[in-house]
């Protein structure tokens, strides 16, 4: 199970109820959160967790300052664990949970500053996930969006965003991007 790596939840445990869910591994979201660096923190962002899972990119992000995180799990019972967690670290207030697919989500949704997405592997869903993004409202050119895929994984973007960095870490392959400014 994981645990939070830095912050206010340092040293808790993420439950992890379901056996199919690939949690982000611990070195893997250290290396996630070092390419964001704490300035991303200091300005309490808004954050997405897309394919939430145990919800342990948005738990980290929270733990380290985020104001507000709102999960998308379709699993209804990683959703109520979330939930629950919620609830144990008294942190209700600063936390949405929405059951769902992340592929079939059409809002509403309030602007964010961070979006972590961690789709399952081998599903090619890379040009999905640009074109949802590409449209979505909720997404600004000033959003930095997190998206680790497999380490095989490449990603095309379109020329109207910008690839800020990209590092493979584990069994992963994380981008960091952006909509381009000049838009």
């Amino acid at each position: 199970m994981p645990r939070i790596l830095a912050g206010r939840h340092k040293g808790r445990v993420v439950p992890c109820p379901s056996e199919g869910v690939r949690p982000t591994l611990g070195y893997v979201r250290q290396r996630i959160f070092d390419l964001l660096g704490p300035a991303c923190f200091a300005a309490a962002p808004r954050v997405l967790d897309g394919f939430a899972g145990t919800g342990a990119l948005g738990w980290e992000a929270l733990s380290r300052g985020a104001s507000f995180v709102t999960f998308i799990e379709k699993d209804p019972l990683e959703a109520r664990a979330i939930s629950a967690t919620a609830l144990k670290w008294q942190e209700q207030a600063r936390v949405r949970v929405i059951t769902g697919d992340f592929f079939a989500f059409s809002g509403p949704l309030e602007p964010v500053d961070l979006v972590f997405l961690d789709p399952p592997y081998r599903k090619d869903t890379s040009r999905r996930l640009v074109k949802i993004l590409a449209r979505a409202s909720w997404v600004a050119p000033s959003t930095c969006i997190v998206l680790e895929m497999e380490k095989e994984a490449r990603l095309s973007f379109p020329p109207d965003w910008e690839l800020l960095k990209e590092r493979v870490a584990g069994p992963s392959r994380c981008f960091l991007f952006r909509k381009s400014a000049e838009e």
